[in-house]
């Protein structure tokens, strides 16, 4: 496994805890909006993910014929 895709998989992970990391540490505006930011960003990405990987999904299979 390369490393940019180790990355593309792991990094919602790291997002998540760095953003609960600086809610958990932060005390000033600024770290609070960036814990807001990097968990937004997070449940986002691994909420688009299981959308695009469901298998029942036509278009995600490699040989699928529209019907």
């Amino acid at each position: 496994m390369s490393l940019e895709a180790l990355w593309y998989e792991v990094s919602p992970y790291v997002y998540f805890v760095v953003g609960l990391a600086s809610a958990l540490f932060s005390s000033s505006d600024l770290g609070l909006v960036s814990c807001a930011l990097l968990l937004t960003a997070s449940f986002t990405i691994v909420r688009l993910r299981r959308i695009h990987r469901r298998p029942d999904r036509l278009d995600s299979r490699k040989y699928s014929r529209p019907q």
